[in-house]
């Protein structure tokens, strides 16, 4: 049957060939030169481990969980970690391995193999870290999400946000088709619309006194950190994995005002800044500490940068926010030979 595999990769720079190994790796909620990852093995066992690339060198299997559809395994962008549980988000988002695998003979995407259940509820599973064992399962109702926020252990509850959508539509929006006649669908901006919700999930929760009981998985209901389309989210590096206030995202409201706008989240108030300048469209906000940083957001947000239009589009730039206030500090733009297209992820790189 279908299972979910977590591995852990120990570094090995004998395997690494074109990928410089960092002198010194350390995770938050990892140990040293581990790095954990999810994949779905494939076969008479098939289903979700946490593993790593094998070009990392050796790995081990940490803990194994079985998918609840074995034909259809569920479909992960991302998955979150404390330092006592791995968390697995399994959403009713599944692949269909009986068209994948008609799909390669007739060279279709595997976008045409997943499947949306939309009746059926989202799983959230707790994984002991100790032995690898499945210690709780939760279910919500379905949603379709990429990226969890953070999650964090807190009086005998998991945290954990995560930005949702309704349902996958928003996939089917990113196809050059749909793109080109977005204004001629009224349902365009709705299918785009996400939002950051919140789930407590009660560690200690054996005689429940609330809440849906079913097949021994307490139902949860979030709660919504903000009113904004968030995508993207990226925190403050050193609380991943902990209690942590602050996030920062790109909108995903493609009907604002201002589509191409920065948010920065408040998860203790529920309150959330802006930056937007019109006809410029930011990509992952990346936080940078402070090197004697006291507080949370003490740093500053990079995003790279282009503009609509055809009179900016041989540009592209890097603009700074400062992270506590919210607002520019400065920014470098960059005259290129072609268009640039926009990203979606980034990362900062020290001492390079």
């Amino acid at each position: 049957m279908e299972q979910y595999h977590i591995s852990v990769d120990f570094w090995n720079q004998t395997h690494i060939k074109k990928i410089k190994q960092p002198k010194e790796l350390s995770l938050p909620n990892s140990e040293p030169g581990r790095v954990p990852i999810l994949v779905i093995q494939f076969s008479t066992e098939t289903g979700y481990r946490y593993s790593t690339d094998e070009m990392f060198g050796r790995m081990c299997i940490v803990a194994t969980i079985k998918c609840r559809w074995p034909l259809h395994p569920g479909y992960m962008h991302s998955f979150g970690m404390t330092e006592h549980y791995f968390v697995v988000v399994e959403q009713p988002l599944s692949i269909s391995l009986s068209t994948a695998v008609v799909n390669r003979f007739k060279g279709d995407p595997l976008s045409s193999a997943l499947k949306w259940f939309q009746d059926c509820p989202t799983l959230i599973h707790l994984i002991s870290r100790t032995d690898g064992k499945t210690v709780k399962t939760f279910k919500s109702d379905a949603f379709f999400y990429l990226h969890i926020i953070n999650q964090y252990e807190e009086d005998d509850h998991i945290v954990i946000d995560i930005c949702c959508y309704r349902d996958p539509s928003m996939i089917d929006c990113m196809f050059v088709e749909a793109l080109q006649n977005l204004n001629k669908n009224p349902d365009y901006a709705a299918m785009f619309r996400s939002r950051p919700l919140r789930f407590m999930l009660p560690i200690n929760c054996d005689n429940p006194t609330s809440g849906d009981v079913e097949n021994d998985h307490l139902y949860v209901s979030p709660e919504k950190l903000c009113d904004l389309g968030c995508e993207t989210p990226r925190i403050n590096e050193f609380n991943i994995g902990k209690k942590y206030r602050f996030f920062y995202a790109i909108s995903s409201d493609v009907d604002a005002e201002n589509p191409g706008t920065l948010i920065k989240v408040d998860t203790y108030n529920k309150t959330c800044k802006t930056w937007c300048e019109q006809n410029v469209y930011p990509s992952e906000p990346i936080f940078v500490s402070l090197p004697d940083a006291e507080d949370e957001d003490d740093g500053v947000v990079l995003s790279s940068i282009i503009w609509g239009g055809s009179e900016c589009e041989n540009q592209a730039g890097v603009i700074v926010l400062d992270a506590k206030s919210w607002t520019e500090i400065g920014r470098a733009v960059f005259v290129t030979q072609s268009p640039v297209p926009k990203c979606l992820h980034g990362w900062y790189a020290a001492a390079v």
